[in-house]
């Protein structure tokens, strides 16, 4: 059975597609046999960068192009990731993120049994389970489901994954509408993947079938560390310093990630040196496996 990680890479006026380059390489860095896939948008496949295509093993293009472009957000394409896939199992990941020495093998293992998981746990950068209050306040105030829609795995021709799929086109194409209608009390403030992920698992029923806990999965957020402040900064590297070692470790103040899937979230963390760190790495690995 074909298996694999989808990435979603829409540019912009800047080069967003160096985040799923180098969440490419950190995956092939924990094993070089693992398949990965970028999707980007409709007639949007030449432009990227050469370079790049070193770290993909297929290239595919939305199938009805990018649905989000008017207002940005484009997570929003979620719902065009089964009917992209070309695995038979995928695990869908948001292109902020690093696999840092992961054991891929059991994170495919742990999926074994489901037909889709998403993680009902994260850690924090301390080790410590994130903190839920501010992140999950709509669901908390919904009583829905509080899981991380920021790695999403499903067998692409599942029932299950079907009918998830096929609910969240429209949650997620109109989704203005989709929170006018299902939250009175209080809307998010803007576009959040989380709210709308959570709502359709809640919808089908399915929350047992497809909670998870990855203990690997590391979320970077502010809010997640328990940092409460009016005036904080979305950006967390602008007030915690931070180390990315040759070995491929994060240091994070006084606190080492050796190994996780680290969604950091802020686009300010992955610097040139960061990714020549990452892709040196990879061209290395790749060269020894070439030539074997």
């Amino acid at each position: 059975m074909s298996r694999g990680f989808v990435i979603l890479g829409i540019d912009t006026d800047r080069d967003r597609l160096k985040h799923a380059y180098a969440l490419a390489c950190s995956i092939k860095l924990c094993d070089m046999d693992q398949q990965v896939c970028l999707i980007v948008d409709q007639n949007k496949s030449d432009l990227v960068p050469k370079k790049y295509l070193e770290a993909f093993d297929y290239l595919v293009e939305l199938s009805f192009g990018n649905t989000a472009y008017k207002d940005g957000f484009h997570g929003a394409n979620l719902w065009q990731m089964r009917s992209c896939s070309p695995f038979e199992e995928t695990i869908y990941v948001d292109d902020d993120t690093l696999f840092l020495n992961v054991d891929v093998d059991l994170l495919w293992d742990q999926f074994e049994d489901r037909d889709i998981a998403i993680s009902n746990i994260a850690k924090t950068y301390r080790n410590t389970y994130a903190d839920k209050t501010f992140d999950f306040e709509i669901e908390k105030i919904y009583d829905l489901p509080e899981l991380y829609g920021n790695l999403i795995y499903f067998k692409t021709d599942s029932k299950l994954a079907i009918e998830w799929f096929k609910m969240a086109d429209p949650c997620f194409q109109n989704w203005k509408e989709f929170y006018s209608q299902n939250f009175k009390e209080k809307k998010p403030n803007s576009f959040d993947k989380n709210v709308i992920v959570n709502t359709i698992t809640d919808a089908l029923d399915i929350y047992y079938d497809v909670k998870t806990d990855v203990a690997v999965l590391i979320d970077l957020s502010p809010f997640a560390q328990k940092f409460y402040s009016d005036d904080i900064s979305d950006n967390w590297t602008d007030y915690l310093n931070f180390w990315f070692t040759q070995d491929l470790q994060l240091i994070v103040e006084n606190s080492f990630i050796s190994s996780g899937i680290v969604h950091y979230r802020d686009e300010q963390f992955l610097t040139d040196e960061i990714l020549d760190v990452i892709v040196s790495k990879f061209k290395i690995n790749k060269q020894r496996k070439d030539a074997a």
